[in-house]
């Protein structure tokens, strides 16, 4: 009998210790199921950057770029900046007051524009477009033949520079001249 009893004894404590391991089977798998439906509910990743460059002006490869007449360029630019804020659920983000878009291509600068405040809220997407334009550049002619080149045979690209009002890039972006939306990236640091 003592025997029987010690046998119902160890039966129920190995019982019990079951059923304290699968309680906290079940708590660490909800906290996970919990984690993974708040980070999919409320994420808080920053927000992402990309421009393109709908339109172009006074770079018509016959008119402006191959006339050896024409020393100087007069580029007007129209580009769009797309904020992508859907993966934050805390905060909206507005482009900086001040903030310019300047247009290169090959290191020679083609134009400037100072962009309107654009605000995306939370878990939204804004845009705005801004003219970017420069007047009477000079610009080597082997990067005229070759941007005259690349316009002829498709989509040229440029680059975009979103700037602080200081002048230091606040993100880089390559773009396609009639092309659709382009990720933005931080630049690279100084060395």
């Amino acid at each position: 009998m003592a025997a029987q009893a010690q046998g119902s004894c160890d039966r129920r404590q190995a019982l019990i210790a079951a059923l304290w391991i699968f309680a906290a089977a079940v708590a660490i798998a909800a906290w996970v199921v919990l984690g993974i439906f708040m980070s999919n509910k409320f994420p808080a990743e920053a927000p992402k950057y990309s421009v393109a460059v709908a339109a172009v002006a006074g770079l018509d490869p016959a008119l402006d770029l191959s006339a050896r007449g024409r020393p100087t360029l007069s580029p007007v630019f129209n580009v769009t900046v797309h904020i992508d804020n859907t993966r934050n659920a805390f905060h909206r983000t507005c482009v900086p007051d001040l903030l310019a878009a300047e247009v290169s291509y090959g290191d020679a600068f083609l134009g400037r524009g100072t962009l309107p405040k654009i605000c995306a809220g939370t878990r939204r997407e804004a845009e705005g477009v801004v003219r970017a334009w420069g007047q009477d550049l000079v610009v080597p002619w082997f990067l005229r033949d070759q941007l005259a080149g690349e316009l002829a045979v498709g989509e040229p690209e440029v680059d975009v520079h979103l700037m602080r009002p200081h002048r230091s890039s606040l993100l880089v972006c390559k773009a396609k001249i009639g092309g659709g939306l382009s990720r933005c990236r931080e630049p690279e640091s100084a060395w």
